[in-house]
């Protein structure tokens, strides 16, 4: 037979309803990223289930000839409540699956973007709105190192210097590029013909800030984030990375600024 029952866990992240009422709704588990259709109107019991953000186990019906996947059964194992604390937590999430999405959960390494999710979701529970504003950047630049796509922090991308070399100083990140380029290069682009205005500054203060969070839990890494003379410009590399990442602007960012 062609269709098929299959049982998965994982996160749903994103739904949306198309014109007939149905909803797709884009679940992320250890298998990759299933896009489930769920029938009926709003009083549907699979509907109240499965709404973002609610990690669970899933049953699913599946004609392997369309690829149809039908989503058939819900079995809720933890909720995330956070979320709901105030704009910021929600945008803070919006913008983890925005990326997770974009990114077809980190080039296909589900289980790394799934536990990453969880992460996020169930540390955003203990940060204030403050803290909570600075959440999804923390998470965009987390994700860089398994996506492969983390810059050299010691070193310069164009002539392979360390910034701790004598005459070597941390200079700028050029937008729409992945390495960041000493003070000596960056000036030799900028000659060439790169416009000034699409280059980061990274200075020493920018590295040390962007070092620190990624080892840190998210709520030490938004207060070292938020109190970071630096924070201008580590955050404008994070988005700018990232949205290399995803090949485009991320919308949840645009609606921060």
């Amino acid at each position: 037979m062609a269709e098929r029952n299959e049982r998965y866990s994982g996160l749903f992240l994103h739904a949306h309803d198309t014109a007939r009422g149905d909803r797709i709704i884009n679940f992320l588990c250890p298998e990759g990223l299933l896009p489930l259709f769920i029938f009926g109107g709003p009083k549907s019991s699979l509907r109240s289930s499965a709404m973002p953000f609610t990690l669970a186990k899933i049953e699913v019906y599946r004609d392997s000839r369309s690829d149809f996947i039908k989503l058939t059964g819900v079995n809720v194992l933890e909720t995330f409540p956070g979320v709901q604390k105030s704009f910021a937590h929600m945008q803070a999430a919006t913008g983890a699956a925005e990326f997770v999405l974009r990114t077809s959960a980190f080039g296909g390494d589900s289980s790394e973007a799934l536990g990453m999710m969880i992460e996020l979701l169930r540390q955003i529970e203990g940060l204030g709105e403050r803290e909570a504003e600075f959440a999804l950047y923390i998470f965009l630049w987390k994700t860089l190192g398994p996506l492969g796509l983390a810059p050299d922090m010691e070193r310069c991308g164009r002539c392979g210097r360390a910034f701790s070399e004598r005459g070597c100083m941390p200079g700028r990140l050029l937008k729409g590029e992945q390495n960041i380029l000493c003070a000596r290069c960056a000036e030799e682009r900028r000659r060439e013909g790169f416009p000034s205005s699409a280059m980061i500054v990274f200075d020493e203060e920018t590295r040390r800030c962007l070092i620190a969070i990624a080892a840190q839990s998210y709520a030490r890494a938004a207060a070292a984030l938020a109190s970071s003379a630096a924070r201008g410009n580590s955050i404008a590399i994070i988005e700018s990375l990232a949205e290399s990442a995803a090949e485009g602007p991320l919308q949840t960012l645009r609606l921060f600024q």
